[in-house]
């Protein structure tokens, strides 16, 4: 692991993509079939426009440090560090031995109501792998709240661990090994990056 990602400048453009790869088959009588393993991994890329020399190298440095897919390293998307949901309390996992496509919590804001949106990222201790919530979420009278995510758990965590909803990290590597930047006239920097999640 080699650090975070410069936060600064945002990117002027983030796609985010979920591959889940499944085996879809057709038969004769075309009916389909399909199969999945319930792997999935988040796919993130940022595209730079019109940075100077001085605001691109910290960018280029950083990625060079990477030795092309060798390292790992953290990043936070800038227009999820904030949930949609009011995320209030300290919300952590409520039980062990959980698996599954759903997390029961402990800690909210008692009776809260929209602690989180669908869509939101989410981050459990000891995990590096980041959740989606798939449909809203509000705490009962007792701070208790069911939170579905997609894909469904990679590890069993733990009772008690924490979940981050802000600042979530994406532990990720960089999608090649190649480092191409365009200086347009003018020496203005144009930028693409593809970072892959791994876990």
């Amino acid at each position: 692991m080699s650090g975070t990602f410069p936060q600064t400048p945002a990117p002027s453009a983030v796609k985010i993509q979920s591959y889940q790869p499944t085996r879809v088959s057709v038969a004769h009588n075309l009916r389909r079939s399909t199969r999945t393993n319930g792997a999935q991994r988040w796919v993130i890329t940022a595209d730079w426009v019109g940075l100077t020399r001085a605001q691109f190298a910290p960018i280029q440095a950083f990625v060079v440090a990477q030795r092309g897919q060798w390292d790992t390293f953290t990043a936070v998307l800038p227009v999820h560090r904030t949930p949609q949901g009011a995320a209030s309390g300290s919300p952590q996992i409520n039980g062990a031995n959980q698996q599954g496509r759903s997390l029961t919590t402990r800690g909210w804001t008692a009776g809260l109501s929209g602690a989180l949106k669908a869509g939101d990222f989410i981050g459990i201790a000891g995990q590096t792998k980041v959740y989606m919530v798939t449909a809203d979420v509000s705490a009962d009278a007792f701070g208790l709240a069911t939170v579905p995510i997609e894909p469904g758990l990679l590890a069993v965590p733990a009772d008690g661990a924490v979940m981050t909803l802000r600042n979530v990290p994406f532990t990720v590597a960089l999608g090649a090994d190649t480092m191409e930047s365009v200086v347009a006239p003018g020496a203005i920097y144009n930028f693409s990056l593809q970072m892959v999640e791994a876990f």
